[in-house]
């Protein structure tokens, strides 16, 4: 199920780098060549999370970062987190696909179990 997940992921439109990680932020899947390390990426969210907390806004599911690349970190679900990069990226395109494989995911679930 997450290599059906990380595959439909890698198809979004703009997306060059995909990364799957667990609550612990060990990585599960990724595509290659990542422009940072599992460690950076785990110290990004870590930052996000303490920023948000700082300003009221936690807990986060989400944070977008723009720049040479757009970048987006998502707390998919309990044990999964998603981090998307690319260039040229639609955010709505990006937003819509992964709104619509929550919901696969979310109907899914009971199966597995």
């Amino acid at each position: 199920m997450l290599d059906r997940l990380f595959s439909q992921l890698c198809e979004l439109e703009g997306v060059r780098h995909v990364r799957l990680t667990d609550q612990f932020g060990k990585e599960i899947l990724s595509t290659k060549k990542w422009p940072e390390s599992v460690e950076e990426q785990r110290q990004e969210w870590a930052n996000y999370c303490s920023l948000g907390e700082q300003l009221g806004i936690y807990p986060l599911f989400e944070t977008w970062s723009e720049g040479r690349r757009l970048t987006l970190f998502d707390h998919f679900d309990n044990n999964l987190f998603i981090h998307l990069s690319g260039k040229d990226g639609k955010k709505g395109a990006w937003r819509y696909g992964l709104e619509r494989l929550r919901q696969e995911w979310n109907a899914k679930q009971p199966e597995v179990i």
